[in-house]
């Protein structure tokens, strides 16, 4: 008794990055998720996906038209992958406040997972030589202060910080739509705040140990309601060259997390979609190799959205009817955002 008296209180002085992986989901919140969240049909239905937008003055001239577009289509909801400012720009409480009131503007429902440029990278003094962490801090209150999504019609979500271990991640969050199950993870660009200083760090190890809980949770729902797939909605780009990696390649900051993604995809055995943003290029693959096998791994799907000058957004159709193809893509453009070209 003495001895494991001893161990528990080392391990209490043992910084909670260095204290191993995230505990597993806590059983009575597990249980709360599946009463919420259970597959309601096999109708298909379409959503956006969109992010990196309102980029600097010209961005934001363009963005109305955005919205436009998206009204018109008929979409049940809207994804945004984050970075709803330029990395050169202001983080201001006036950016932030600008912002909830351009995403309400939505008709319909708009989910939004942060970018690096909202916090990460606001100690940058063109971004006005914010401490990072309050601007953190001041994003979870403005953004996230219900259970409530953005946009005119409101999407009620679960969030993480229902689980009382994770009472700050109100980011992450969770919700249903047909037979497929949707989740935000905050995972962010510049290396998903690794290795920038001691305290940046605490907040990565902290974070990431709260995602590892939160992936573990989305698909112990997906699996036990038996949902025919997954789709994860994240900022960062986590080092995809173009060609297809294993996890060991991708940037250090991500390496742990789609460790662990990897596993949960491979027992799930379903279509999984990510959907990111960050390098503001149009992409559709299959960018994963096993870890063991060296193969691509099918199941995983994922779509980069276009951002910064390329102010359009990508259509996303889920149809039950094709289980092993859950997901196709259109691009839509905005025409009146297509620059104009030159001869050659």
């Amino acid at each position: 008794m003495r001895t494991l008296l001893f161990l528990t209180f080392a391990a209490s002085l043992v910084p909670l990055h260095a204290q191993g992986p995230a505990a597993g989901p806590d059983p009575r919140f597990l249980q709360q998720l599946l009463e919420r969240h259970r597959p309601s049909g096999t109708d298909p239905f379409e959503f956006a996906a969109l992010g990196d937008q309102q980029y600097g003055a010209d961005g934001e001239r363009r963005w109305p038209a955005l919205v436009e577009g998206v009204n018109r289509s008929g979409v049940s909801f809207v994804v945004h992958t984050g970075d709803v400012k330029s990395g050169s720009t202001l983080c201001s409480d006036a950016m932030f406040a600008d912002r909830v009131q351009s995403f309400n503007s939505f008709l319909m429902p708009m989910i939004l997972t942060p970018g690096d440029n909202e916090w990460t990278d606001c100690h940058r003094d063109n971004n006005g030589s914010y401490n990072s962490l309050e601007r953190l801090a001041y994003l979870r209150r403005v953004f996230y202060p219900t259970n409530q999504s953005f946009g005119q019609r409101k999407l009620t979500l679960s969030r993480q910080s229902e689980d009382p271990r994770y009472p700050n991640y109100v980011e992450n969050s969770m919700w249903a739509q047909g037979n497929v199950l949707f989740a935000a993870l905050h995972i962010v660009g510049s290396n998903n705040n690794l290795d920038r200083n001691a305290e940046n760090d605490r907040e990565y190890a902290e974070r990431n140990r709260a995602n590892f809980n939160w992936l573990k949770t989305v698909f112990s729902v997906a699996r036990d309601a038996e949902f025919a797939g997954v789709v994860l909605l994240l900022q960062a780009n986590p080092g995809f060259p173009g060609s297809r990696v294993r996890v060991s390649q991708l940037e250090s900051g991500f390496r742990e997390i789609f460790f662990h993604l990897e596993d949960e995809a491979v027992v799930f055995n379903r279509p999984v979609l990510l959907i990111h943003g960050d390098s503001h290029e149009f992409h559709i693959d299959k960018p994963l190799l096993g870890t063991r096998s060296g193969r691509v791994i099918d199941t995983i799907m994922r779509l980069e959205v276009p951002g910064s000058a390329d102010v359009h957004w990508v259509r996303v159709r889920v149809n039950p009817a094709k289980p092993a193809s859950l997901f196709s893509f259109e691009h839509e453009d905005i025409v009146a955002h297509r620059p104009a070209q030159q001869r050659p």
